[in-house]
């Protein structure tokens, strides 16, 4: 897998660009605020229809302007892809592949990537948000049959909260919220097996490059969490057991207006020798683990797809010490990979250098 080429226009602060991307490793070189992260994104958007850095697409449009588009060529077994993606400023966003129109269910998994920005540097310590994001994310590329259902989730969701905040005013609220909470609890339990079995599937690929950047002193566990007890006997007990906790927290939902069962709620722990590592981990453990599921996000998706994903970078080899860095550049050989960075550090000899200021490519 192997992203030939990315032209943009009016996207972000790029007026008209054209880069061609080489094989192997790319650098995107320039100052901050500069347009470096752009390109990444404009990438990741192709992986995973969505940014990111923000949750509409207003800010693709460059200042000024009311029409924006990216354009791709990719290589995949042997032929050629061209996802196009136009954003306006009146209408919703257009996704074209090889000039067929798609939606993103048809889109998400065709051109997998990893992204590692800084944000990913709180994955450990940061917010559950943070970590069902990344588990999310990986999930849809490697499984796009799941990007549905978290959507469908997520209308759900919102629609039961409006009905708790008007609960107290509808006759009929008692049996619509029985209505949802069936729903909730049945898309809970597709989804919770889903991220339950691909973390299962993604530990053993971490535990090894965890052992690696330790030198065997240190192991790698992950566990999900969720508001019923894992493993269930099967799908049918899981889903029971989401709509009791629903039942169960009915009354404390209708006071708040809020609901507080269901895999928005969820989180997985990362243990080192044990440890829970949110609250033990050091510095250097955290940005280890934070490699080792990064590193076991490209692992699966090759094993999913049969091909390396193209590896991101925004950023962050800079916050990396240098055995890391050493780490990651042996790891990724052979791979194409594109990076955003301040200033060439020399780590990668062979690699394709473009020079970005302000929006330009020069």
């Amino acid at each position: 897998m192997e992203v030939k080429s990315l032209q943009l226009q009016n996207f972000r602060n790029f007026e008209s660009e054209a880069l061609q991307f080489a094989p192997g490793v790319n650098i995107l070189l320039g100052d901050n605020a500069q347009g470096k992260t752009n390109v990444i994104e404009a990438l990741w958007l192709f992986s995973a229809c969505k940014s990111f850095r923000v949750t509409d697409d207003k800010p693709f449009l460059r200042i000024g302007e009311h029409r924006a588009a990216i354009y791709g060529e990719y290589a995949r077994n042997d032929r050629i892809y061209r996802p196009v993606m136009k954003f306006y400023d009146d209408k919703r966003r257009e996704m074209f592949l090889n000039n067929v129109a798609v939606r993103p269910r048809e889109l998400v998994g065709q051109f997998p990537a990893v992204l590692f920005y800084p944000d990913h540097l709180s994955l450990v310590k940061g917010s559950p948000e943070l970590r069902r994001k990344f588990l999310d994310l990986a999930l849809c590329q490697a499984d796009p049959a799941t990007l549905p259902l978290l959507n469908e989730y997520n209308k759900v969701h919102q629609q039961r909260n409006a009905l708790l905040k008007q609960y107290r005013e509808r006759i009929d609220a008692k049996e619509a919220l029985d209505v949802w909470d069936e729903k909730i609890a049945t898309l809970s339990a597709k989804i919770c097996l889903k991220r339950y079995e691909f973390l299962a599937a993604m530990e053993p690929f971490a535990q090894r490059v965890m052992d690696e950047i330790s030198g065997g002193r240190e192991r790698l566990d992950l566990a999900y969490k969720t508001v019923c007890n894992l493993p269930a006997r099967d799908y049918e007990d899981l889903e029971d057991r989401f709509f009791y906790a629903l039942k169960q927290n009915r009354e404390r939902d209708i006071y708040s207006g809020h609901t507080s069962t269901g895999v928005h709620r969820d989180d997985f722990e990362i243990y080192i020798n044990g440890e829970n590592a949110k609250i033990y981990a050091s510095q250097g453990q955290q940005r280890s683990c934070v490699m080792a599921l990064k590193m076991a996000e490209a692992d699966l998706l090759r094993a999913a797809s049969g091909e390396f994903p193209i590896m991101l970078f925004d950023d962050v080899f800079s916050e990396l010490d240098p055995y890391r860095r050493s780490y990651i550049i042996e790891r990724i050989r052979g791979r194409q990979v594109i990076l955003s960075c301040c200033e060439d550090t020399g780590d990668f000899k062979e690699a394709k250098i473009f020079r970005i200021e302000k929006g330009a490519v020069l």
